[in-house]
């Protein structure tokens, strides 16, 4: 057999270790690579430029812009009885009726209101003829006293005679005088009793149909000034915001409704105090509700909106006029607090300053959906970054 030289035998002997060794170096600088390095200072990390878009400072008009959602349907009205102490007597109408303008609708038991104001006026008949009685009795002492007082024959009895005059007097005027309030009182009373006379009865304000109608038989109570019923307009489309209260649209310079591709002037329908009243007992906030502004107040033939339709509402405030503005997106506006408990305000945006974006504090003031108002720091033309 031939014999190896020595160096092969070495040679293969550290073929193994070598490829261990090579592996072993491999997963190494793997698992090395997987783990995370620490992260660069700061200020060594170089920015890498992306592309921004730029926006020119311009010169316009804020106008702040509203938007709620809103609902077409046909005018409405909730009636109530202004009393709530007598049962209902009569119901003359139900759910989905007809009614004219001046109908009545419904009405309660008159009987303990006229009881009332019977018994008031008998009282103020009484109360006359025993003042007048008692003017009578007062006017024949005076004239006797003053009798007495001219027939008095010694200075001492005529004195007293005098004195006796005089208290009659002073006691006659403070008696008619409380007679009078007395009168005038039960007046007022008898007054409020018979302005009552439609508290009791519901009339219809409008041509229209019955839309609901509270589920109350003959004798049942009435609910204080909740609704009794509902009546419809249907000659009359309003709007009902879905989400918003009044108070904004209330002090909007202009009030738009958006159906489809078509805009609908409108304004803000009041609520009566019934219907503000209803709204409290239900304890929920009442939603703006607007009317569409038309000419000769009724829609064209065929060219209404249709009910039941969903539409945008848009109040454009008053706003400003001719100021320098950006896009409310180009605008950084930071708040911070500070020891005392206040906080202080910092607006800046960035410019375009020969290619370079430059950081510059300004100062923001009105704002529409789009547009942000710049009172100072920024001129017009200059270029602004947008995010």
């Amino acid at each position: 057999m031939t014999k190896m030289p020595s160096y092969i035998t070495r040679l293969t002997f550290l073929l193994p270790i070598i490829v261990i060794l090579s592996i072993t170096l491999s997963l190494a600088s793997c698992a090395s690579a997987a783990i995370p390095l620490a992260a660069p200072a700061p200020e060594l990390i170089r920015p890498v430029e992306a592309p921004a878009d730029l926006a020119p400072v311009r010169r316009g008009d804020i106008k702040p812009v509203k938007v709620a959602e809103g609902l077409v349907v046909p005018y409405s009205r909730g009636l109530a009885f202004s009393s709530s102490d007598a049962p209902i007597s009569a119901i003359y109408v139900a759910h989905g009726q007809s009614v004219s303008e001046g109908e009545l609708l419904a009405e309660l038991d008159k009987e303990p209101w006229l009881d009332r104001l019977a018994n008031a006026r008998g009282e103020l008949d009484h109360l006359l003829y025993v003042a007048a009685h008692e003017d009578r009795i007062s006017d024949i002492r005076l004239e006797l006293a003053r009798m007495d007082a001219d027939e008095a024959t010694g200075e001492d009895e005529r004195y007293i005679a005098e004195l006796n005059v005089g208290e009659l007097m002073a006691r006659d005027v403070i008696r008619r005088e409380t007679a009078e309030l007395d009168i005038a009182r039960l007046r007022a009373r008898i007054a409020a009793l018979e302005a009552q006379k439609d508290d009791y009865t519901i009339y219809a304000p409008f041509d229209g149909v019955v839309l609901s109608i509270e589920s109350l038989t003959i004798g049942d109570y009435p609910s204080g000034r909740t609704p009794f019923l509902f009546l419809a307009d249907l000659n009359q489309l309003t709007i009902r915001a879905l989400t918003e209260q009044t108070s904004f649209f209330t002090t909007a310079q202009e009030l738009i409704a958006v159906i489809g591709d078509k805009e609908w002037p409108i304004e803000v329908v009041p609520y009566t105090i019934e219907e503000m009243l209803a709204f409290y007992y239900e304890g929920v906030n009442p939603p703006a509700r607007f009317k569409f502004v038309v000419e000769g107040g009724a829609f064209e033939t065929g060219k209404a909106p249709p009910t039941e339709k969903r539409v945008l509402i848009m109040a454009r405030d008053a706003g400003r006029e001719d100021v320098i503005m950006i896009p409310v997106n180009a605008a950084r506006i930071e708040t911070a607090g500070d020891e005392e408990g206040g906080t202080s305000r910092q607006d800046y945006a960035y410019v375009d300053v020969n290619g370079v974006r430059v950081r510059r504090d300004i100062k923001c003031g009105g704002r529409s959906d789009i547009w942000i108002e710049v009172v100072e720091g920024l001129s017009e033309g200059e270029l602004v970054y947008v995010d």
